[in-house]
């Protein structure tokens, strides 16, 4: 009770209790060291006993300065204990002797402020979670006293505050973005083409076209897969009907070539166009147009 509650019942009181209450005033002035040593102790809790700690001692030195000493001195201890790492727990609803008419309404914020701590917000929202703890208990108190509705809506208003900021909800993550595609496997560009060329009315193979088709060979067995094209041509000087057979006796040079030096048969598809496709449009013996071409295909 402050010292207002005081002087409001002693007005009402007969001479003889005021004289009783008078020799209780002298005693309380033994009352209010509290603040003082609150006022050293060291802090060793973590982030939410040091906010309870400053809470309780800012309510201890409010009530104070109201000559409400005893209340002080009440803030003050928890004050330490919250310093010393203490757990401090709100005020019990039946530490207060509260207003019957109060009792549910503070039992209810009191349940309230125990599932947030309890749900992890001293960990999570310390300095909220110790305001909350803070504002409740200051309720308590002044409820209690039950005689300044300012005070009383203050306080009430504080723990209110403080709880609607203890609950709400985090924003929800963003999810996260898809992961990106996966890069396209490049495509090794297919060996070739290669072309090599014959003399004059001849089929076998001359060491510039053996030394050509050893790349070939290479190429085939760095690429193990896919078909082998072989097509062989003529030049334009000649029978028509001749230079048919003599290109697909060119393309069959090749071919065995391949299959000696270890290419798969199966790989090789190979044919003769004779006369057609000529590189240089010319009648005349052209080596250009005497050739044959390898492509690799997929």
């Amino acid at each position: 009770m402050g010292a207002r509650t005081m002087i409001r019942h002693l007005r009402r009181t007969p001479v003889r209790m005021i004289l009783a209450a008078a020799g209780l005033a002298l005693l309380s002035g033994c009352a209010g060291f509290g603040l003082q040593e609150a006022e050293t102790v060291p802090q060793q809790g973590d982030s939410f006993d040091r906010a309870l700690r400053d809470g309780y001692l800012e309510l201890s030195r409010a009530e104070f300065d109201e000559a409400d000493y005893w209340d002080s001195d009440r803030f003050a201890e928890r004050s330490m204990a919250a310093a010393e790492g203490e757990d401090v727990q709100p005020e019990a609803i039946s530490a207060r002797d509260l207003p019957s008419d109060m009792v549910g309404t503070l039992t209810a914020a009191r349940q309230r402020l125990a599932t947030a701590l309890s749900a992890g917000a001293a960990q999570t929202r310390p300095f909220d979670a110790a305001e909350a703890q803070v504002a409740f208990d200051c309720w308590m108190q002044e409820q209690e006293e039950n005689f300044q509705p300012d005070d009383i809506a203050a306080c009430r208003e504080r723990f209110l505050t403080a709880m609607a900021t203890l609950e709400e909800q985090p924003p929800a993550a963003a999810p996260a973005p898809p992961p990106p595609p996966p890069a396209p496997t490049a495509v090794e560009p297919a060996p070739g083409p290669f072309v090599v060329y014959f003399d004059f009315d001849r089929s076998n193979l001359t060491p510039d076209a053996q030394t050509a088709l050893a790349d070939v060979i290479l190429a085939a067995q760095r690429s193990d897969s896919g078909t082998i094209s072989i097509t062989g041509y003529t030049d334009l000087a000649g029978a028509e009907a001749y230079n048919q057979v003599l290109s697909e006796r060119r393309a069959n040079s090749v071919i065995e070539f391949l299959v000696d030096g270890g290419v798969e048969g199966p790989r090789i598809v190979g044919r003769g166009l004779g006369e057609s496709n000529p590189v240089i449009a010319t009648e005349a013996p052209e080596q250009r147009n005497r050739r044959v071409e390898i492509e690799f295909q997929p």
